[in-house]
C-alpha cells in the first residue's frame, strides 16, 4: 500500500471520528479531542485505555495522531483551536505553552486544585516525575509515558561464571570492567556509528557527576560551557570505558564508530562468538535482543541493571524520554479524562498492552513481560528523572556533540579539542 493512499485512509477516519459526536441524534454528546504522536502499537494501546475510559464516562475521546504535533499545536494555539488536551513529548514545550497562558493548570502554583488535585498526583507518581511537568510552581503536565535510556544490559551466567556482582557504584562497574580484561574478554560492545549512542553514555554520566541542574543548564540553556571543569571531568570518565578501544570495545575504535547500535548489540549477545561482555542502551533493546535472539531466556540469559551513581550527593538520575499531558481547555470532561489517565486503572489498561511503559508507582510490575518490568521499575521509581540531552539541545549542538564524541573515540588525546568544536556551535545556536 503507498504512503500516500494509507495517508489518506487515515484522514478519512479521523474525519469520521471527529464527525461522528457532531451528528450522534443525542445533542448532548460530551467528547474530548485528543491529539498525540502516537502511531502503530503505542497508538493501539492507548485506545485500549481511552475505549474503557468512553465506556465508563460515555465522554467520547476524538484521538488525532501526527507526527508533527509541535509545530501543528503551535498555529493552532495561535489560531484559538487547539485540541482539548496533548501528549507533548518534551517538557522544554509544555513550559513554551504554559508561559504563553495556553495550558490550563493541573494543580495551581499555590497548591489548590485545578483540573485536578495534588493529592492525585503524590498517590501515583514519585516527585522526581512530578518535577517534569512543573512550571514557575504550577503543574501543567503529568507524565503518561516514559521509557528508560539508564540501562546496561549485561549476560547473568557469564556474570555468576566470573563470580560478578551487579555493580551498584561507578568504581564497582570498573571493577567488573577490569574483571572482564583479566579475563580476556572485551568488556563493551558500543554502536558509535550511530553517534546518539555515544550521546546518551555521557548523559548518563554528565547527569551523576554534575547533577540535575547544571545538567538542563548545559543542555537546556548553555549556562554552562562545554569547556566546564564538569564536562572535561565527565568526558574523561567516559574515557575509562572508551580507551584504550583495543582493549575494551569490539573492533576498536575504527570498528565503534562503524557500528550501527542494533548490530553492537548483536556482537554481545548472539550466543556463538560473541564479542564482548556488556551493552549500555535504553529499557527498548530488550525487546529487540529477544526478536533477534529468540533461544534466549529474557531476565535468565540476558538482564539489565541501572546505571550505577558516579557521586553520592547526585545519586542515580534516570535519563529517558516520554510524553507529558496537558490540557488547553478547561473542561469537565477534560478534567475526567486527565483523572482518568492520571490513575492507576487508565495507566494498567495500556501498560498491560506491552507497548508502552507507565511512570505511575501503583501499576503493578506484574502487568509487564519481564524486560518491560526492568524499564518499568527504573522509571516509577526514579527519584529525579532527565529527559535524553541531545533532544533539549538545538539541532547543531547535537549534531556537533556526535561528530564530537566520534572523534574522541578514535583520539583520546583531541578531548579539548572537541569539547571547544562542540562549544563554538553552541555559542551560535542559543
Amino acid at each position: 500500500m503507498s504512503k500516500r493512499f494509507t495517508l489518506i485512509l487515515m484522514l478519512v477516519a479521523a474525519l469520521t471520528l471527529a464527525v461522528a459526536p457532531m451528528t450522534s441524534a443525542q445533542d448532548d454528546v460530551r467528547f474530548v479531542s485528543f491529539m498525540t504522536t502516537f502511531g502503530g502499537s503505542e497508538l493501539d494501546a492507548l485506545m485500549q485505555s481511552l475505549n474503557a475510559f468512553t465506556e465508563q464516562t460515555g465522554i467520547q475521546v476524538i484521538v488525532e495522531s501526527n507526527r508533527q504535533l509541535v509545530p501543528i499545536l503551535r498555529t493552532r494555539i495561535a489560531g484559538g483551536s487547539p485540541p482539548d488536551v496533548a501528549l507533548i513529548p518534551q517538557p522544554g514545550n509544555v513550559a513554551e505553552f504554559a508561559r504563553q497562558g495556553a495550558l490550563v493548570p493541573l494543580v495551581n502554583a499555590d497548591g489548590s486544585p485545578g483540573l485536578i488535585d495534588q493529592e492525585l498526583l503524590d498517590a501515583n507518581y514519585a516527585p522526581g516525575i512530578q518535577s517534569l511537568g512543573i512550571v514557575d510552581g504550577a503543574v501543567y503536565g503529568v507524565l503518561a509515558k516514559a521509557n528508560s535510556k539508564s540501562t546496561i544490559w549485561y549476560k547473568p551466567p557469564q556474570f555468576e561464571e566470573l563470580g560478578l556482582e551487579v555493580p551498584t557504584t561507578w568504581d564497582e562497574l570498573m571493577a567488573v570492567q577490569q574483571a572482564f580484561l583479566d579475563a580476556g574478554i572485551t568488556p563493551w560492545s558500543i554502536g558509535g556509528g550511530d553517534a546518539w549512542t555515544l550521546t546518551d553514555w555521557f548523559e548518563n554520566i554528565y547527569a551523576r557527576v554534575a547533577g540535575p541542574e547544571m545538567y538542563n543548564q548545559l543542555f537546556v540553556t548553555h549556562e554552562v560551557s562545554w569547556t566546564d571543569p564538569t564536562v572535561v571531568e565527565a568526558m574523561e570518565l567516559l574515557g575509562q570505558v572508551l580507551h584504550p578501544a583495543d582493549e575494551k570495545l569490539a573492533g576498536g575504535a575504527e570498528g565503534t564508530v562503524a557500528t550501527d547500535f542494533i548490530t553492537a548489540a548483536n556482537m554481545v549477545f548472539r550466543p556463538d562468538n560473541p564479542e564482548a561482555a556488556m551493552y549500555y542502551e535504553g529499557g527498548f533493546m530488550g525487546g529487540i535482543i529477544a526478536n533477534n535472539f529468540p533461544e534466549l531466556t529474557p531476565v535468565e540469559d540476558f538482564s539489565a541493571f541501572l546505571f550505577p551513581p558516579i557521586k553520592e550527593e547526585h545519586g542515580a538520575p534516570v535519563v529517558g524520554g516520554g510524553d507529558l499531558l496537558v490540557a488547553f481547555t478547561d473542561r469537565p470532561e477534560v478534567a475526567e479524562l486527565i483523572r482518568w489517565m492520571a490513575s492507576p486503572e487508565g495507566n494498567t489498561l495500556w501498560a498491560e498492552t506491552g507497548a508502552i511503559v507507565s511512570p505511575n508507582i501503583n501499576v503493578s510490575l506484574d502487568v509487564y513481560s519481564p524486560l518491560g518490568a526492568l524499564d518499568a521499575e527504573q522509571v516509577a521509581g526514579a527519584e529525579v528523572f532527565l529527559f535524553d540531552g541531545s533532544d533539549l539541545m538545538p539541532s547543531a549542538v547535537g549534531s556537533a556533540m556526535s561528530s564530537a564524541l566520534q572523534g574522541y573515540v578514535a583520539d583520546p588525546d583531541s578531548l579539548m579539542e572537541q569539547l571547544q568544536f562542540i562549544e563554538d556551535t553552541a555559542a551560535t545556536s542559543y
